[in-house]
């Protein structure tokens, strides 16, 4: 009797399954990261030109020069409003391949395990089968001294 091989092709299949959500968690995590940096810069910038506006305040300025400034700042802050959304999204992105992953290792685990109980179950069907070999033996050797 030999091992199952459906038991080492399920646990390679599981392993590449776990290695391919391993980089999809990866990945997810480094846009995470990266769109947290991105935030970070955004409100270092929006804090910046409102200290500057602030200051340009205490000087006159036209019109057009105070619109710009304003709609400036508008839009800097929309964009910070994107960059939260998209982090947000990426968020749920990563839980989502930490979810994945998860279950691909646990999946993983168990083939291993089921090919690990496999071998045991031949190995002792092995050793079954020579401890009868060798009572067999011991039979026939004492039958024949007798």
């Amino acid at each position: 009797m030999k091992p199952r091989s459906c038991w080492s092709v399920l646990a390679k299949k599981a392993k590449d399954e776990e290695e391919t959500a391993q980089t999809a968690a990866a990945k997810a995590r480094n846009k995470v990261i990266e769109l947290q940096q991105s935030r970070h810069r955004m409100n270092e910038l929006l804090e910046d030109y409102k200290k500057r506006a602030i200051a340009s305040q205490a000087q006159l300025q036209t019109m057009s020069q105070t619109t710009n400034s304003r709609q400036f700042l508008l839009q800097l802050q929309s964009l910070v409003n994107r960059v939260d959304e998209d982090l947000r999204v990426a968020l749920r992105e990563l839980e989502q391949a930490k979810s994945v992953l998860l279950q691909a290792t646990h999946q993983r685990m168990k083939m291993e395990t089921m090919q690990e109980k496999d071998l045991q179950a031949v190995q002792t069907w092995e050793r079954k089968r020579d401890q009868k070999e060798m009572d067999t033996l011991g039979l026939t050797l004492y039958n024949l001294k007798t």
